[in-house]
Parts: C-alpha cells; structure tokens; sequence
C-alpha cells in the first residue's frame, strides 16, 4: 500500500511540475524548442510512471489470482479428503477408537476419530467458523446415528430406512456446505422424508415396519372413487374415517357392508341402475339392485353375459370378489397389500382396480344398449 501511494504521489508531482513549466515557459516567453523539449522529457517521466505503476499492479493483481488458484486447489483436496476419510468411517459402520482398554497395543490400532478430528481442523483452516460449526454438528450426528444403529441389536432390519435417510440427510447437507464455500453456489440439502420416499421408490430396501391398516383402507376408498371419477363416473365421494374406525373397533358384530354406489345406466322404463364397491373381510363389487327383492331377469340376464361370476342376491342383480386383485381388509394378510403400501406401487394397484371396474361396466352398457334395455 506504502509503494502504490508512493508512485501516485510522484504522479501528482511531475504532472504539477509539467503544468508549472509550461505556464512559466508561457509567461517568460521562452523560445519553442528548449520548452518543447522539457515539456516531451517531463511527458516521456509521467509516462514511464504509469506504465511502471500499471505493470506492478498487473504483477499483484497475477499474483493473487495465482495465490487464489493454490488456495481454490487446496481447499478441494481437502474437502475431497475430507469426504473420503469419512466414507471410510461410515463404510465400517462405527469410528475407530485406539487404546480403549489397559492392554491396548497403541502401535497397532487406527485411531478415526484422531484423523476425522485433524480434517476437521483442515477444513477450518480454509473456511469460515460458521461452515465449521454446521460441518462438525453434522458429522456429530453422523457418529450417533451409527451408534444407535448399532445398538439395535435385532432390530437393525426394522430400523434400515430411516437410518440410510437420516445418514443420507446428513451427508448430502456437509456437501452441501463445502459446494456453497467452494463454488459460492447456495444449494439446499435434500429433505429427509423426500431421501426416503427416494429410497422406496427405487426399492433400494424393504419397508419392514408395521403399516396403518386404518391409512392404508382409507386410501383405498379415497383413490378408487378419485380414479373413477377420472374414467367419467358420476361420483358423490365419501369419506370412510368414520366408517374405517368402526371397521377395526370391534371382533363382534363390526362394523361391514359399507361403500359407494353411482348410476352407470338407465334403462328405457327410467330404472337406473347402480354399480356399487362395498367390503366385509374383502372389497366385492356388483350391480345393485334398487329395492331389496326386486326381479329383472333381463338385467340379470345381461350381467350373466358380461361375466358368470357375478350372482345373484336379494341385494344384488349380481356381485363378485375381484378377479385378480385380493384385498382382505380384515386380515391383512393378501399378497396385494405389498403393493398398497408402497408409495409408487399404491397408485397403480388402485388404477388397475378401477379399470377392471371400469371394463365390466363398459360391457354391460354396450350390451344393455344392443338389447335395448
């Protein structure tokens, strides 16, 4: 700083100088070419100034992108160390700790914590305290994450998903850190239930916990009525909590023959017919029949072309358990519940329902129509 105010200053001078000698040159009037000839020297000095003042600044200004380049390089490799000795770490599935005993060969043990607290004082060194304190909070709670894991004992399986999303939450937010100090690029780290919605999607482990029987019938009931609706249906939805509740209260007299009904035809006597989707241990479907006990034996008639499963009842011109897709909600114990519990797999078990439904209806109106019913 001395040095650069030290060459403006000479600057100022000779400028004043060359200023001051023309005017007295002017004043005594002083013959054209001793003036012209100390006015081109006093030039050729403010000259050769600048130009020594601009390549020194050029020189510094080199020099510290070069002192940036060493210091961005640096600061990667250890970052990239960094990263590596803690893959090392999480890879074992606990830290390292040496001579944890009386009779612990010091020579021989690796010590992790030594080395993972010596990048930690890597890192400070090239970032800021506040990166440090976010970067060792969550190493902090990478190392209880493992030793809680580890201490499950028989319940590891159980506990897998959410210890992979926690680790997965946490590492990807100490890269998060050390991108935004290395690149200045603000980047937000992945939210623990989207890592783990991720993680199901991709069937990267298998969900052993416990589903919601209560969540997973009233998503049943809530998704089929939507996914009608979507084929063109005229349908009043219905929420099933109440209904779900009173479904699993109680092993005697429960609660069971609940569901939903909607129009899909009406024959040339103005009957409309209603296709309903009801439960007891499994869901069933079926056309229904208006009042208890009434006969149409060409209704019935129609519905034994569409499909001889369906049957009769006093309720029911005819009714069926699904062809393919079981659900016993009672139970709980049908191979397809594997698939609505899962978060990508429940939609499409639930549209490939609804368009079994769908085709037995679409059938029946086609046929009714040629019978002119």
């Amino acid at each position: 700083m001395k040095d650069k105010n030290l060459w403006l200053y000479g600057i100022i001078a000779f400028t004043i100088l060359f200023i001051a000698s023309a005017i007295i040159f002017r004043v005594l009037n002083v013959e054209i070419l001793p003036s012209q000839f100390y006015g081109a020297l006093i030039g050729v000095v403010i000259t050769a100034i600048i130009t020594v003042f601009l390549l020194h600044g050029q020189t510094a200004n080199e020099e510290k992108r070069e002192q940036n380049i060493k210091i961005f390089e640096k600061k990667q490799d250890v970052y990239h160390e960094f990263l590596d000795n803690l893959k090392e770490i999480i890879k074992d599935g606990e830290i390292t700790i040496s001579a944890q005993g009386k009779n612990a060969d010091l020579s021989s043990n690796v010590d992790e914590l030594k080395d993972l607290l010596f990048q930690l004082g890597y890192i400070q060194m090239h970032t800021s305290e506040e990166n440090t304190n976010q970067v060792f909070e969550r190493v902090s709670k990478i190392i209880q994450l493992m030793n809680d894991f580890n201490s499950d004992g028989k319940d590891k399986q159980k506990f897998l998903p959410k210890f992979y999303a926690s680790l997965s939450e946490q590492l990807f937010g100490i890269v998060s850190i050390l991108k935004s100090d290395l690149y200045k690029i603000e980047t937000n780290t992945i939210p623990k239930n989207r890592i783990e919605d991720l993680l199901r999607e991709c069937d990267l482990f298998i969900d052993n916990e416990e589903f919601d029987k209560y969540e997973v019938q009233n998503y049943f009931w809530n998704e089929l009525q939507k996914q009608l609706k979507y084929k063109g249906y005229d349908i009043e939805e219905k929420d099933f909590r109440q209904d779900v509740n009173e479904f699993y209260a109680r092993a005697r007299n429960r609660h069971r023959w609940y569901g939903f009904k909607f129009p899909i035809y009406t024959t040339k006597e103005n009957e409309i017919i209603h296709f309903s989707i009801q439960v007891e241990n499994n869901y069933y479907y079926g056309f229904v029949k208006p009042k208890v006990k009434t006969d149409n034996p060409e209704i019935v008639q129609i519905i034994q072309q569409v499909s001889s499963n369906f049957a009769q009842t006093d309720w029911w011109y005819g009714w069926k358990f699904s062809d393919r897709y079981d659900l016993d909600f009672w139970k709980l114990n049908s191979s397809e519940f594997e698939r609505l519990k899962h978060p990508r797999k429940r939609e499409q078990l639930l549209s490939d329902i609804a368009n079994e439904i769908d085709m037995y209806i679409v059938k029946f109106k086609q046929i009714a129509k040629q019978n002119n019913l």
